[in-house]
């Protein structure tokens, strides 16, 4: 390991980061080595009073699950199959699969394929959607729903009496949380026509491990880490009645609310992904709080959740997927529109306000009325500076819907921890902005590491509507320095009246000999060359040319790169797990510092071009970005 990557990345970390991460792990190990330790860190076993809770309760949690978390109940288009797995001993996370025989049990304190395969092994939000169909979905008698049940019951059972300290990836904070919520909702659908000897158990067992979570919260990693652990404690307090989780993640809750959910609305780890999480995480916490009475109606808190409501349906699209800047994916638990109506039951979210600009978050975007065109461009921080696990090299990037489709979209993510693609995913070439001279826009290194990052600088964007019943124009500028100093790279994006896009693109100081300009299209999308340089694509029934420009002196070259191996280049990865071979289009031009260079988009190549002229170029030398004349 380079000890200078090291200083740089350490230096933006903040001190609960620095003195808990070593006493974690010191932890853990001992757990591993003296079991009787970690039998003392989960606390006691016995199912004696303090486990007992009131049938009130239970109906309480029941209630607001039933009647306001609509992305918990939403359902899953392959919810049967699910089912049916469940009594095959069949597991699916991450779009890979594990079938067991049916004599054998899992083994909880293995790693079957790979860390988070396992962490989602470990969350048992099957057991959650077993227990909605079992109780809720099928109050009449479902005997399908009935056995996936009571085979999710025995997992239940033996994870209880196997799972070890030190050994399991179950008893890892982030897991824990997510278990031990998933595990009180289930409870609270399975009160009522469980046996009082197996719910004994389980709520033993359930506090057993938030107390365990209560001492080894994620303070080294803090960001959604630390408020999924947040989110376990207060709902975990509210079914035990406990007043010393529910102090503590009280605290913990409204200092990471205040901290996480930036002035815009967006999540400070800027991903589309992890913005829906908190979202979901916030609105479930803000909602039984309210319900239990711990907290009265507020309404900053709940403007501030209609905030972050409003910012995932700015990075959500017509069809319920999601932009996939830095790490994000489109899973099952993060699908915007069922989120977006447990918004409005909760804190009355609507349709009626919509904002284009995040200034705090760093995005753009410009859509159609009927939204079936829509840009969205990133110009902010790679993420929060003191955890940047789930950034990306993608400053400046954007994504563009066409006639309702994806055009040219983010690669995304295809997974984590020794995944092959893990590099490529968060590096600059995959993304749909420039490398100048080869060289990244920031230090990332490892699976989540981050040193010197790249520095947002001056944004403007602005868009008008006064060319006619027919047209929309739209322009942004954008700029940033890289990590090293070295080069201010500038985009300038518009698009006339006529729905052309033209990006513009120079480097401001230092010395560049090479641009590569990269445009990464949907795998739907076919592309082939057209001319000496440009590029033809058919999307659906549309036919749009990208053609490359520059000052004059620079040349330029043209590839179309297809699910290359060497190097990775030429994959769409819309979810994890999944990888979709998909047209990469690669300009590259040799310039000197200060030449302008580019491409234009032209959609729809069989329309009258009468007037197009006058938008041809982006903005003439000198014109104020905050004009709503077209140039």
């Amino acid at each position: 390991m380079n000890p200078l990557l090291l200083f740089r990345t350490i230096e933006h970390l903040r001190w609960e980061q620095l003195a808990y991460r070593p006493l974690r792990k010191a932890q853990y190990q001992l757990y591993r080595c003296f079991p009787h330790l970690a039998a003392l860190a989960a606390g006691p076993s016995s199912a004696d009073q303090k486990f007992l809770i009131s049938p009130q309760t239970a109906e309480t949690i029941r209630t607001v699950f039933v009647d306001s978390f609509v992305h918990l109940n939403e359902p899953l288009v392959d919810g049967e199959q699910q089912l049916t797995d469940l009594q095959d001993n069949r597991f699916t996370f991450l779009n890979l699969s594990l079938t067991l025989d049916p004599t054998d049990v899992i083994n909880w304190n293995r790693r079957y394929l790979g860390h988070l395969w396992n962490y989602q092994l470990h969350y048992f939000d099957y057991a959650l959607r077993a227990a909605r169909g079992a109780f809720e979905e099928n109050r009449r008698g479902n005997a399908e729903a009935w056995h996936a049940w009571q085979s999710c019951k025995k997992l239940i059972e033996s994870w209880m009496a196997e799972a070890r300290v030190g050994h399991s990836d179950g008893w890892d904070a982030y897991p824990l949380s997510l278990r031990a919520v998933n595990w009180i909702y289930a409870y609270a659908l399975a009160a009522g026509s469980e046996s009082e000897d197996f719910l004994s158990r389980w709520r033993a067992s359930i506090f057993q491990q938030i107390e365990f979570l209560h001492r080894h919260l994620e303070h080294h990693l803090l960001a959604n880490h630390l408020l999924k652990n947040v989110k376990a404690l207060i709902i975990g307090g509210l079914f035990f009645e406990n007043k010393d989780w529910l102090s503590e993640g009280e605290y913990l809750l409204w200092r990471e609310f205040e901290e996480q959910v930036l002035a815009d609305g967006g999540h400070y780890e800027r991903s589309p992904m992890y913005h829906a999480q908190a979202l979901a995480d916030f609105l479930e916490c803000y909602a039984l709080l309210v319900s239990f009475g711990r907290i009265p109606r507020g309404e900053k808190m709940e403007a501030k959740l209609r905030a972050m409501a409003g910012f995932l349906k700015a990075m959500s699209y017509t069809g319920g997927s999601l932009a996939l800047f830095n790490d994000a994916a489109n899973t099952a638990e993060t699908k915007p529109q069922p989120l977006l109506e447990s918004a409005r039951r909760v804190v009355n979210w609507s349709l009626e306000s919509s904002t284009t600009n995040f200034p705090q978050s760093g995005y753009y975007l410009w859509q159609s009325p009927d939204e079936q065109e829509k840009m969205i461009v990133d110009a902010g921080p790679p993420s929060v500076d003191y955890n940047t696990a789930h950034a990306h090299c993608d400053l400046l990037s954007y994504e563009l819907r066409l006639n309702g489709r994806p055009f040219i979209v983010d690669s995304g993510v295809h997974g984590y921890g020794g995944d092959r693609f893990r590099e490529y995913c968060r590096s600059t070439r995959a993304h749909n902005t420039v490398m100048f001279d080869g060289h990244e826009q920031s230090e990332v290194w490892g699976t989540f590491r981050m040193a010197r990052r790249a520095e947002p600088l001056k944004v403007e964007a602005c868009g008008s509507n006064d060319m006619g019943e027919t047209g929309q124009t739209w322009n942004f500028c954008g700029s940033f320095m890289r990590y090293d100093g070295a080069v201010i790279h500038e985009r300038r994006i518009h698009r006339s009246v006529d729905g052309d896009w033209k990006v513009a693109d120079l480097a401001r100081q230092g010395e560049v000999a090479r641009a590569s300009s990269f445009i990464h299209l949907h795998p739907d999308v076919d592309a082939t060359k057209a001319g000496r340089k440009g590029v033809l694509c058919r999307c659906g029934n549309q036919q749009i040319l990208i053609e490359p420009f520059a000052d004059e002196g620079v040349t330029i070259s043209t590839q179309i790169i297809t699910g290359s191996e060497g190097p990775i280049q030429g994959w769409h990865f819309p979810d994890f797990g999944i990888s979709q071979p998909s047209a990469t289009i690669q300009f590259d031009y040799k310039i000197d510092c200060g030449q302008e260079f580019g491409y234009r988009i032209k959609p729809n190549q069989n329309r009258d071009r009468q007037g197009a002229a006058r938008c041809e170029n982006l903005l003439p030398a000198g014109r104020s970005l905050n004009s709503n004349k077209v140039p």
